[in-house]
């Protein structure tokens, strides 16, 4: 662009030279007046011209400069945006590996029943099933020990089958549980909680050791030490409730209240007839 503005300006002075007429060119050949402002007219076009030239040799050497800089503020962006990507993916990765750990936790969990009660505890714990409290019958020698949680939602196949194992729905048999607790039928709900893998029950504690979650704490509970059926031990909710309509004295699997004994029992640190506690905890 500069270099045609230099063109244009010679050729405007050749152009302008040309223009003088016969007699101008006759005066400059006889007066030495003419000839010599006529070359000072010339000089001073000539050192505009070369102002204009160094000027634009600035302007270019500037502008040099500046397109250099941008070039190196586009590089260093360029750059910068490249590291943002990779941060971003380097997130996004990590993102990643915190959902599948996540994940993970909530695919190990753990399962507990929760004895005389319809709902799970309110700690993040999931209900399963709310349903009722089951087992062998009291007084017949050959029924299992266990307890049972059944379903409210049985799925039968057979419609018949042999008279060999038997169960039945389970009750209090005592008002020790609370006041109008006794001839009650138990329900129960199976609980699992995704922030542990691990779940015990202590007898004789109402709270949980060190870094140990209390999921519910009530008493403990067994069946009738004279009774010829065998049964097992189980935390009854410090605050039972009952399933509708089981008021009437049914029997079955029976829930009560469990004393501690003194002799081969160590007393201190236990009471002799103190009812035991229990807690079940999660870790």
């Amino acid at each position: 662009m500069h270099l045609i503005m230099i063109v244009w300006l010679i050729c405007f002075l050749c152009f302008k030279v040309d223009l003088v007429s016969t007699e101008e060119k006759r005066l400059l050949l006889n007066d030495p007046d003419v000839l010599v402002n006529r070359l000072n007219r010339v000089e001073s076009v000539l050192a505009i011209l070369n102002a204009t030239i160094k000027q634009l040799t600035t302007d270019n050497q500037q502008q040099t400069v500046t397109i250099q800089q941008q070039e190196n503020m586009i590089q260093q962006q360029q750059t910068s945006i490249q590291q943002q990507q990779t941060l971003t993916q380097q997130q996004e990765q990590t993102i990643k590996l915190m959902q599948s750990s996540v994940n993970n936790i909530k695919s190990l969990g753990t399962t507990y029943i929760r004895w005389a009660r319809k709902q799970c505890p309110n700690n993040n714990t999931e209900l399963v099933y709310s349903g009722y409290a089951g087992g062998g019958y009291y007084a017949n020698t050959g029924s299992a020990a266990e307890y049972v949680c059944l379903p409210p939602d049985p799925n039968y196949v057979k419609t018949s089958g042999t008279d060999y194992g038997r169960m039945y729905g389970g009750e209090f048999d005592t008002n020790f549980f609370a006041s109008d607790a006794d001839n009650e039928d138990v329900p129960c709900a199976l609980c699992r909680t995704d922030r542990a893998t691990s779940v015990i029950m202590i007898p004789g504690k109402n709270t949980c050791y060190s870094g140990w979650r209390l999921e519910y704490h009530g008493y403990l509970a067994s069946g009738l030490h004279s009774h010829v059926a065998a049964s097992a031990f189980v935390c009854v909710d410090i605050n039972p409730e009952y399933i509708i309509g089981g008021v009437n004295r049914n029997l079955g699997k029976m829930f009560y209240e469990v004393l501690t004994k003194c002799g081969s029992l160590k007393c201190p640190p236990y009471k002799h007839d103190y009812p035991l506690t229990c807690a079940v905890c999660s870790k």
